[in-house]
């Protein structure tokens, strides 16, 4: 048996993460895995997602990627943990607009050009990276029992907004973009 001062479990005591996390995590991980195709594209190795499109059609297209990786994300949040869902929506919610500068949605086409016009947010690896970092620190965020939204607000909208502003500000000269 432990005690509070060792901080080992005591006997019988239930093990933090169930099976039910642990699948659901397997389902996150699979979320993050169908944005590998589109990732790799940018960067210049289209094979991945040329297959997935070829085998696929419309249902494999970058954006439809997007989609799915949004609904698997949804299951493991939502059935997989418990977890504050403030950071977790904050996130999919700046994803989302990350998302649509670095990817052609058509519904959102008014934004990718908007931000085209500006130099330093003409980048859209850098606003997939972007949008990756802000749906990894929302569901790091989301279990930090503690925090409110005012840090939720800060750390997934103004510090990646600005993270991606100093990117596309210093970054392409120093990769030659």
């Amino acid at each position: 048996m432990g005690d509070a001062s060792t901080n080992t479990p005591q006997a019988g005591a239930k093990p933090v993460g169930g099976l039910r996390q642990r699948i659901f995590n397997v389902v996150g991980w699979v979320a993050f895995a169908l944005l590998a195709p589109p990732a790799l594209a940018m960067l210049g190795l289209p094979q991945a997602q040329d297959l997935i499109a070829g085998r696929l059609g419309g249902w494999g297209s970058p954006v439809a990627l997007v989609l799915y990786f949004y609904g698997l994300l949804f299951l493991r949040v939502f059935f997989g943990s418990d977890q504050r869902y403030t950071p977790v929506l904050l996130g999919y919610a700046v994803s989302f607009v990350y998302f649509s500068n670095s990817l052609d949605i058509g519904f959102m086409a008014w934004l990718r050009e908007l931000t085209s016009r500006a130099p330093f947010l003409s980048y859209p690896v850098m606003s997939f990276i972007a949008g990756v970092a802000v749906v990894f620190l929302s569901n790091a965020m989301s279990g930090w029992k503690k925090a409110r939204w005012p840090l939720d607000l800060f750390m997934l909208v103004v510090l990646p907004a600005a993270g991606l502003v100093c990117a596309g500000v210093f970054l392409p000269g120093l990769l030659g973009f």
